[in-house]
C-alpha cells in the first residue's frame, strides 16, 4: 500500500507513514530511510536559503515512483515465496537418489529466490529518479535494475558510482554532506561554477579523480553529484579541450537558484 500523496504544503510522508508492504527482508526500513535522505537535503537546501521553495516539490515526484516499483518487488517476491512452499516435493525427506535430487533442485530454487531478498543490491542501489525537476537528463537511458542486481551509471538520475579512491577513502566520505562535482578532466575550469554556488551561499566540493581511481565506471569529464548521492547532472565528453565553464544552463539541477555550467569545445 502506497500514499498516493507524499505530501501537503508543510507535511510530508516517508517511511511507514508513506508505504506500508508484506514484512520482507526490510524493504519498508531501506526505503524508508531512503525517503529520509532525500528529503533531508531538499528541507536542508530551503532552510539554508539557497533552495527556493519549488525544490521541495521533488520530494514526491522522486520518491512515489520509487516506493511503487518497491512494493511490486515485494509483493511478487512474497508470492513466488508462498508457491514455492507449496510445491515442497513429498520425496523431500527420502533417504534415496530420488529425495536427494528434490533436495537439491528445492535448494537451487529456494537460493535463487532468497538471494535476491537478502543480497538485494539492485533494488538498494540500483533505482533511478527519471522524471525529477530538479535533474538535468541528456537523453540517455537509466540502466534496468533487477532485486538483486545493477549497473553503475553516471547516467542523470541514478546513483553516483562508488569507487575507491588512491588514499584509501571512499569516495562518498570525500563528497560529504554537501553537492560535489567530480572532476575527470583537471584542465577543464569549473571556477564560475564555484562562484556561482558561492553566490548563492551553496555548498559545493570539488573532487578530482584520476582514471585509475574511477574504476571505468565515469565516461564522462564531470559529474555533479548531489548530498544523496544521486547524478544530478554530467559532462559526456572527455576528448576535445574546453573553455571556461559559463554559468548557463543547468538550473534545474541546482533548482532555480544557481545555474550550473555549460561547457563548449574551443
Amino acid at each position: 500500500m502506497v500514499a498516493n500523496r507524499f505530501r501537503n504544503n508543510r507535511v510530508f510522508l516517508c517511511g511507514d507513514s508513506a508505504h506500508i508492504w508484506v514484512p520482507y527482508a526490510g524493504y519498508g526500513m531501506n526505503a524508508g530511510i531512503a525517503d529520509a535522505a532525500n528529503l533531508a537535503w531538499l528541507i536542508a537546501a530551503y532552510l539554508d536559503g539557497w533552495g527556493d521553495e519549488g525544490i521541495l516539490d521533488a520530494y514526491e515526484r522522486e520518491r512515489q515512483p520509487i516506493t511503487q516499483q518497491v512494493s511490486h518487488f515485494v509483493m511478487n517476491h512474497c508470492i513466488e515465496m508462498g508457491r514455492q512452499r507449496r510445491e515442497v516435493p513429498g520425496t523431500i525427506e527420502e533417504d534415496s537418489a530420488e529425495g536427494e535430487a528434490a533436495r537439491s533442485a528445492l535448494g537451487k530454487k529456494a537460493y535463487e529466490l532468497n538471494v535476491q531478498q537478502y543480497a538485494c543490491k539492485g533494488l538498494n542501489f540500483g533505482y533511478f529518479y527519471d522524471k525529477s525537476p530538479i535533474i538535468e537528463y541528456d537523453g540517455a537511458a537509466q540502466p534496468a535494475y533487477s532485486m538483486a542486481e545493477y549497473t553503475p551509471s553516471t547516467v542523470p538520475g541514478c546513483r553516483t558510482p562508488h569507487v575507491w579512491m588512491a588514499d584509501g577513502r571512499s569516495l562518498y566520505d570525500a563528497m560529504g554532506n554537501n553537492h560535489a562535482l567530480l572532476r575527470l578532466d583537471p584542465k577543464i575550469d569549473v571556477s564560475p561554477l564555484l562562484s556561482a554556488a558561492s553566490g548563492r551561499g551553496m555548498p559545493l566540493n570539488v573532487i578530482d579523480l584520476d582514471p585509475d581511481e574511477s574504476s571505468g565506471l565515469y565516461d564522462c569529464s564531470l559529474v555533479l553529484s548531489r548530498p544523496d548521492q544521486h547524478v544530478a547532472w554530467r559532462l559526456r565528453a572527455r576528448r576535445a579541450p574546453y573553455r571556461s565553464a559559463r554559468p548557463k544552463h543547468l538550473a534545474r539541477s541546482l533548482p532555480r537558484t544557481v545555474s550550473a555550467s555549460t561547457y563548449r569545445p574551443v
